[in-house]
Order: C-alpha cells, then sequence, then structure tokens
C-alpha cells in the first residue's frame, strides 16, 4: 500500500478513535471540558522505527468539593506496516508540563499550578498507550475563568536533531 495513502488512513482513524475516547469522557464527567483533535501530530522516526501518532488533548477538571485541576491526557500509537521496528527505544526524552490557569473574566491568565510528567519510560515500552499528567488540585472561585493549557518537550532517539517543543492548545474557558 502506498505510503503516504496509508498514514493518512491511519491518522484519521487515530482522530476518530480519539475524537471518540473524549467523546465519552466529556459525557462521563459533565464537569471537564476539553480541547479537540487540534493537539494531535504524526513525528516522523528514523530507521525502521513506524511514525509517531501523537495526541494530546487538555482539559480543565472540576471536581468534588470544590476542587478544579488542569490535564493534559498523553496518548501514543505506533503503527507497524509489518517492516517496522516496534521494539526499538523512540524517544530520548518526552515530557509534558500541564498548567493550571484562572483570570477573572476579559483579565489576564495567572498559572495556579503546574507538573510536569516524564512520559519517556512508558512511551519506549509499549506501541500505543496514554497517561494523564494532572497538576495538582486548586479551589474553585466561581468568580474566576479556569482553564488548562500544556507543552511537550520531546528528543526523538537518533535523529540528531535535539529536543522539539510543541505548544499545545489550552482547554477552553470553565466557568
Amino acid at each position: 500500500m502506498n505510503r503516504s495513502i496509508f498514514r493518512a488512513s491511519a491518522v484519521g482513524a487515530a482522530a476518530v478513535a480519539f475524537s471518540g475516547i473524549i467523546s465519552v469522557s466529556q459525557s462521563a464527567s459533565a464537569a471537564e471540558t476539553c480541547t479537540t483533535v487540534e493537539n494531535s501530530r504524526i513525528q516522523s522516526m528514523p530507521g525502521a522505527i513506524p511514525e509517531a501518532q501523537l495526541y494530546v488533548p487538555t482539559c480543565i477538571e472540576a471536581l468534588p468539593g470544590g476542587k478544579v485541576r488542569g490535564k493534559a491526557g498523553v496518548n501514543w500509537s505506533f503503527i507497524s506496516d509489518g517492516q517496522s521496528d516496534l521494539t526499538s527505544k523512540r524517544f530520548t526524552s518526552f515530557k509534558v508540563t500541564v498548567r493550571l490557569k484562572s483570570r477573572v473574566p476579559g483579565g489576564v491568565d495567572t498559572v495556579v499550578g503546574s507538573k510536569t510528567c516524564d512520559v519517556t519510560t512508558r512511551i519506549n515500552a509499549a506501541a500505543t498507550g496514554d497517561l494523564d499528567c494532572l497538576t495538582v488540585s486548586a479551589t474553585l472561585d466561581p468568580k474566576k475563568q479556569w482553564s488548562g493549557d500544556a507543552t511537550v518537550v520531546y528528543d526523538v532517539e537518533g535523529d540528531s536533531k535535539g529536543s522539539f517543543t510543541w505548544q499545545l492548545t489550552g482547554s477552553p474557558l470553565m466557568g
């Protein structure tokens, strides 16, 4: 099969699958607001390692007890074409920093909390997977608007290009 056709169909299938995951998450938790498929990318990999399909929605979650937190859900998939190596090390480093932000309506964002999650070991160990990176919770002030955003910094193993920084689209405002 033509590689570009395979890639396009695989990306389309991944986008549909990930959209379904987010739809289920939102219906299961009415107090969660997340981005959609714009936080996705295909990362070319060197040698026989298949391309990485990455999707990282950013969310803001209202929790019981009047709390709120930010979340970045890291989802990955390496689709083999039958000749790819799914056992090699894929990333030298893969870290996600998620931020919880608040603001008065019409004001500027203030970072309330952040957390960096090192996903390197997990993403190198499994051809597909997911991991939620969560900020600590804060007291939900109903007079403010809340959002979550994230940044991914990763270094592809063996490409000699160094680290990439991926600024993710933040969640819609809550409140």
